[in-house]
C-alpha cells in the first residue's frame, strides 16, 4: 500500500509520497545565517544536527510556525522543507479512483491529481519543487 503525507501551503492541500519523508517536526525557530539566499530560510537544530530549511510557502517565508518536512537526499544529506501544515498521513485507498495525471499548464513538479471528500489534492516531487525553487 502507497501512502502520503498530506499538507498545506497557503488555502491548498498537497501531498508527497510518504516513503520520500524521513519524518516530520514543529517549526518552533528558525535561525537564519549571513550570506543565505531564498529559498533557504534558516536552519534548526535536530537532536544537535544543523538541518537547513527551505521555505516553499506563499506567505511569510522564514517566519517560525507551521512543520517541517524532512526529506533524506542522495548521499544521505537531509534537508527540511517548510510548509503551512503537516494534516495527516493518508493510505492511497482514502482517495477516489478518479486520478489523473497534472494537467500540461500545473507545474513540473506536480505529478498526479488525487481526489478526497474535499476536492483535488495535488500529489508533488517535493525534490523537484526544491530544485525549481533554487534555480529561480
Amino acid at each position: 500500500m502507497r501512502g502520503y503525507v498530506t499538507f498545506r501551503l497557503g488555502e491548498r492541500c498537497f501531498a508527497t509520497p510518504l516513503d520520500e519523508v524521513r519524518e516530520v517536526v514543529r517549526l518552533r525557530e528558525l535561525e537564519a545565517l549571513p550570506g543565505m539566499q531564498a529559498p533557504l530560510a534558516g536552519v534548526i537544530v535536530l537532536r544537535g544536527v544543523p538541518l537547513p530549511v527551505l521555505d516553499v510557502r506563499p506567505e511569510g517565508a522564514g517566519r517560525a510556525g507551521g512543520d517541517v518536512i524532512v526529506l533524506e537526499r542522495a548521499g544521505g544529506e537531509a534537508v527540511g522543507v517548510a510548509v503551512d501544515a503537516v494534516l495527516a498521513v493518508r493510505g492511497e485507498h482514502e482517495f477516489a479512483e478518479a486520478r489523473s495525471a497534472a494537467p500540461a499548464n500545473l507545474p513540473s513538479y506536480v505529478v498526479e491529481v488525487l481526489q478526497d471528500a474535499t476536492g483535488p489534492v495535488l500529489l508533488v516531487n517535493l525534490e523537484r519543487l526544491l530544485e525549481l525553487t533554487a534555480a529561480a
